[in-house]
């Protein structure tokens, strides 16, 4: 069998795909954000849409797919970022290590606010006012829309985690390898840690939430927008993996190649199941709280219990899946990690473009979802690859 692990970088490939593949489903999410039964347009401020497209045909399993997506792949992009952190860290000390992120981080934003999402934001523009004058739009783009921030959220949010990352580097690396040690060893005893993640996640998403409103994204920050109620749970999984990635994890955690000694079916099936409490609850509590047998405070509270357990059970089940069985290189898979970066940066417009050109269409909308879902999905890769010939690009993306 082929070792997981590249020889020329010595970076696990396991880990590679798995974080292309959460790029992938990236797109796929928001491809399907045009075709689900709560998607709605506000044709007076286009930014306060659940997507910047909104079409008639609608698909209430997308609806599932969005929200079992919601509920875990950006914090396990942010748990995936943190495993390299210190080791970039350690390597070339904070102010090289924070130089490299600049421009890795910094350069590609700034041409994905200036350049990139605006023109992904152009069809709404469009279709709420009827005119696609480039002076009228920047103008309500800056101003009426306050320069949606779209994707690029996560970029300038990593650099700021890596900031802090840097600063409490100078001050005690050692806190970092001390708690990375501890989570190692208490990964023996595998109910006992997930007991301990569960209510380190807990307490980073649920008390916020509460305090500030589920699903509230700070406004008036122009393109530094974010989900405030989630900021402390994604600094939570970036933490976990970076102080994890301070240690040998992969030998604590995976025994016979399996996460804490259970096999990745089993991981799959709880991340399904616990995803399938959390819509029942949804519904449910819902109910409850309209007939007052639930305050609201407790039926978001009952909401967030289940919201972290299905967070932690799909996370659990991606590394698991990935660590068991994508342990060979492959020509497809490291084409995609090597051009993932480019793909998320990019796809946003080729997506709203594609959902508005089939908004004419009278197409079923799963048809809808997966032609532009690949539609978007090859253009960014061809664009990455066209764009990686160059080295300097290269080099950053």
């Amino acid at each position: 069998m082929e070792s997981t692990t590249s020889r020329k970088t010595d970076r696990a490939l396991w880990l590679d795909y798995l974080r292309s593949f959460i790029t992938v489903l990236v797109v796929a999410h928001h491809a399907a954000l045009a075709y689900t039964t709560f998607a709605r347009f506000v044709p007076t401020r286009y930014i306060e849409s659940t997507a910047p497209i909104v079409d008639q045909q609608r698909w209430v399993g997308l609806d599932v797919f969005v929200g079992f997506n919601d509920l875990f792949f950006m914090a396990l992009m942010y748990f995936l970022s943190g495993l390299f952190v210190y080791r970039g860290l350690s390597r070339k000390g904070p102010k090289a290590y924070l130089a490299d992120r600049v421009a890795r981080l910094v350069v590609p934003f700034l041409i994905a606010e200036l350049l990139l999402i605006p023109l992904a934001y152009w069809p709404s523009f469009y279709l709420a006012t009827g005119t696609s004058r480039l002076d009228v739009f920047v103008s309500d783009y800056l101003t009426s829309q306050q320069w949606p921030v779209g994707p690029p959220w996560f970029i300038w949010l990593l650099l700021f985690f890596d900031v802090i990352t840097a600063l409490l580097f100078q001050w005690s690396s050692a806190f970092f390898v001390k708690t990375g040690r501890w989570l190692t060893n208490l990964s023996q005893h595998p109910l006992r840690f997930c007991a301990v993640l569960y209510g380190l996640l807990f307490v980073s998403l649920a008390p916020l939430s509460l305090y500030v409103g589920h699903f509230t994204w700070v406004g008036n920050w122009g393109p530094f927008d974010v989900q405030l109620n989630r900021v402390l749970f994604y600094l939570m999984a970036f933490g976990l993996g970076l102080c994890l990635g301070t240690t040998d994890w992969q030998s604590h955690l995976f025994r016979h190649e399996k996460l804490l000694g259970v096999n990745w079916p089993v991981w799959v099936g709880l991340s399904l199941l616990s995803y399938g409490l959390v819509r029942v609850e949804a519904e449910f509590g819902a109910q409850q709280v309209g007939l007052g047998h639930l305050t609201e405070t407790q039926g978001y509270l009952l909401y967030d219990i289940l919201v972290v357990g299905s967070c932690l059970a799909s996370i659990a089940a991606c590394l698991s899946l990935f660590r068991q069985c994508m342990n060979r290189p492959s020509k497809g898979w490291s084409s995609l990690s090597a051009n993932a970066y480019a793909i998320y940066l990019v796809h946003y417009g080729f997506v709203t473009w594609l959902q508005f050109a089939l908004l004419p269409v009278e197409w079923p909308a799963g048809i809808k979802c997966l032609l532009v879902f690949a539609g978007a999905t090859s253009l960014s890769w061809l664009s990455s690859q066209w764009l990686r010939k160059n080295d300097t690009i290269a080099g950053v993306l």
